[in-house]
């Protein structure tokens, strides 16, 4: 009997040990759930909640809390966890539910591994652009940034699908586009507009003696002189304008796209230090003057000629010459004077097929030589044509600035019969000025 109640004043002191409240059976948290259940970069909201049950049915009272982020609504049963955006990528971070019956407390961690993300990166640019703009605020999502001087930005932590890119910066209109990340390493660049840091540029194109050509492009190049997209073209009366250009120091391109060019250079580039809209931007270029252009015997009147002519040739026999009645002037500042031949051969030995020398030279108005070039002798071909560009030879380097006559002549048969003769149908002379 003695050992009957021992047992029994045992149990009941284990009965009480089990429970500060003798009755009360305390709430059991069995798991905390989180939504999404994985990839959880630095910044992330994470969905909160857990399943809990309380034997004795009373109300129940939660607090959630974490030393890694912030808790939106830390009493309520479900709420979201924000992940603080300091967090570093393969971290481990929790969350911690306490939930209290009123008598008694209980409480349950969750740890993660805080996830790496994809990066977002590129440049920032005055639009139509690569002319960078530094100190741009770039925002994504609750990450933000500032461009460096070269324009340039990157972003981390960033989650797949769309987000939010906003661009400001004092002076530039603000910029906001919804672009979407599905990359490691994303690129991103941002165009933006600023009406105080841009100009509307305008000019006029002609040359010296106010000659104008109408539809030549006119390019803002980029830093690496790539074109950019602001570009306008000639008028008729040689003026152009382009907008909105970025104030500083530019380069502007003058292209010719015609087929056949007009000018010295089919491209020119040219410098500007852009700071007043009120200024003109001019430039001057150098298009093709021609002083003779002989086709087919267009200009015969102009030419002593004592050989004979057919259907639109002059026929040179040998030791006939052809020269100008008249001289011509090329200016002092001209450039890439040309001589531009189309001729050809008909004569030479039916074996040996020895070639005529034939020549064309310069003098000047005191009958000087000032160059030439002549071609011809052995060869094996029966007949030759010839297109001859003398300008790019030291040859014709003496005659800028002055009076000349041009001369053509065949000699040197070289014992071949019949007689050749230099049919010539097209001569022209030009320089660029």
């Amino acid at each position: 009997m003695k050992g009957f109640y021992y047992i029994l004043i045992l149990s009941m002191i284990v009965q009480v040990s089990c429970s500060k409240n003798p009755g009360n059976y305390p709430p059991v948290i069995k798991t905390i759930i989180l939504d999404p259940s994985e990839n959880y970069t630095p910044g992330s909201d994470i969905g909160i909640s857990a399943m809990v049950t309380d034997r004795d049915g009373d109300p129940l009272e939660y607090f959630w809390d974490s030393q890694g982020g912030e808790v939106a609504e830390p009493g309520l049963a479900s709420s979201t966890w924000e992940l603080s955006t300091a967090s570093e990528p393969l971290s481990y971070e929790s969350v911690t539910l306490t939930v209290s019956d009123g008598k008694e407390t209980v409480s349950k961690t969750k740890t993660i591994q805080v996830s790496e993300g994809l990066i977002m990166s590129g440049y920032i640019y005055f639009a139509g652009t690569t002319i960078p703009v530094p100190g741009v605020e770039v925002t994504i999502g609750k990450f933000s940034v500032v461009s460096d001087e070269l324009g340039h930005y990157s972003i981390e932590h960033l989650k797949e699908g769309n987000t939010v890119v906003t661009a400001t910066k004092a002076g530039f209109e603000f910029f906001e586009s919804v672009v979407y990340v599905d990359n490691p390493k994303s690129t991103y660049h941002i165009p933006l507009t600023s009406p105080t840091k841009t100009l509307h540029v305008s000019g006029m194109i002609k040359t010296v003696d106010n000659v104008s050509y109408e539809g030549l492009r006119v390019v803002l190049l980029n830093p690496d002189e790539s074109e950019s997209e602001l570009y306008g073209f000639t008028e008729e009366d040689g003026s152009f304008s382009i907008a909105t250009v970025p104030v500083g120091t530019r380069k502007i391109l003058i292209r010719n796209d015609s087929p056949g060019s007009h000018f010295l250079n089919d491209s020119i580039i040219y410098q500007i230090d852009l700071d007043d809209a009120g200024k003109s931007y001019d430039a001057r270029i150098k298009i093709k003057r021609t002083l003779l252009n002989d086709f087919y015997m267009s200009e015969m009147e102009k030419w002593e000629f004592n050989g004979t002519s057919a259907d639109g040739f002059y026929l040179l026999g040998r030791g006939q010459q052809m020269r100008l009645k008249g001289f011509i002037t090329i200016p002092a500042d001209a450039e890439d004077a040309m001589l531009y031949l189309n001729s050809f051969i008909v004569g030479g030995c039916d074996l040996v097929g020895k070639l005529p020398s034939h020549r064309v030279w310069v003098s000047n108005v005191d009958s000087e030589y000032l160059g030439g070039i002549s071609w011809g002798g052995e060869g094996t071909n029966f007949s030759a044509q010839v297109s001859w560009y003398p300008s790019n030879s030291p040859t014709f380097m003496n005659i800028y600035g002055k009076q000349i006559k041009l001369h053509m002549e065949l000699f040197e048969e070289n014992g071949c019969v019949p007689n050749p003769f230099w049919r010539v149908y097209h001569i022209e002379f030009s320089y660029y000025f």
